[in-house]
């Protein structure tokens, strides 16, 4: 079984020996894993640094604390020494440093905004398929709506979401998320070596088709797949988006819903690019 992760954006850069401190939120989910005293774990960053851990020498202060949570401030069970641990520091020690980056091209979805939190849905299975980067799109029949009010609430929520995903899926990079883009504005977005497939259920090329022509290809930078909301892609945004350069393909025989189309195409990108394949010996 493949050691517990722990994400901490926090987390310094360290070396073999060290004795890192992490933070208390992620020190308390640590402490609820229980993880014994010579377990390995990895600490994370989210930019690719990974950290093969074990917990380190209790320091005094913790000892305490560790021992007032069993007894009690009087000699029993009590919940103030409980608190008192969740909230106190947790020092680790460092086994082994490794690095992860981005491959390439890099994957990006472009994910509308959907309703019945569809959107959330892809957005997390996506990370756990490996995509490297999120734009949420306020296209024109989302359902969905991020109120410029309550703009920065929606995005905290999703990197949350990324977070926790990029976690539990053991990634040590976690994928970027960039702002909202509104309408047509979502071409400003778009780099001229990338290449841009939008999933349409009318398109007669199939992604797999189109991904096989791409393995290889080093004047493409990103793969970029844009998932349009329940309504579908308007035929005024198709337009922008093929004069633009983009091209329509089709995922398969049948019709995903807006939260199982994009980590499906990003899944299909990872075996198309050999990523997902056993490394060559």
């Amino acid at each position: 079984m493949t050691r517990a992760v722990f994400l901490d954006r926090g987390l310094p850069r360290a070396e073999p020996g060290d004795v890192v401190e992490v933070a208390a939120a992620v020190a308390h989910h640590v402490r609820v894993s229980r993880i014994a005293a010579e377990e390995e774990f990895d600490l994370v960053d989210g930019t690719g640094q990974r950290l093969r851990s074990v917990l380190a020498e209790l320091a005094a202060t913790e000892a305490a604390l560790v021992d007032e949570a069993r007894t009690g401030p009087r000699g029993r069970t009590g919940r103030r020494g409980s608190r008192g641990q969740a909230d106190a520091p947790l020092a680790v020690r460092v086994l082994e440093v490794t690095t992860e980056y981005p491959g390439a091209p890099e994957l990006v979805l472009v994910q509308a905004l959907a309703k019945g939190d569809r959107d959330e849905q892809a957005v997390e299975a996506a990370t756990e398929m490996g995509v490297d980067r999120i734009i949420p799109w306020a296209a024109a029949r989302s359902i969905a709506a991020w109120p410029a009010h309550k703009e920065e609430k929606q995005a905290s929520r999703w990197r949350s979401l990324l977070d926790s995903a990029t976690q539990q899926s053991r990634r040590a990079l976690a994928p970027e998320l960039e702002p909202l883009a509104r309408g047509g504005r979502i071409l400003e977005r778009l780099r001229p070596t990338d290449h841009v497939l939008v999933l349409h259920e009318d398109s007669h090329d199939h992604l797999v088709d189109e991904l096989e022509d791409l393995a290889g290809d080093a004047r493409v930078s990103r793969i970029v797949c844009v998932v349009g909301p329940e309504g579908g892609i308007s035929p005024e945004e198709l337009d922008d988006f093929r004069a633009a350069g983009a091209r329509t393909v089709l995922l398969g025989p049948t019709v995903l819903r807006a939260s199982s189309a994009g980590p499906a195409a990003i899944a299909l990108a990872q075996a198309a690019l050999g990523r997902w394949r056993s490394p060559l010996e």
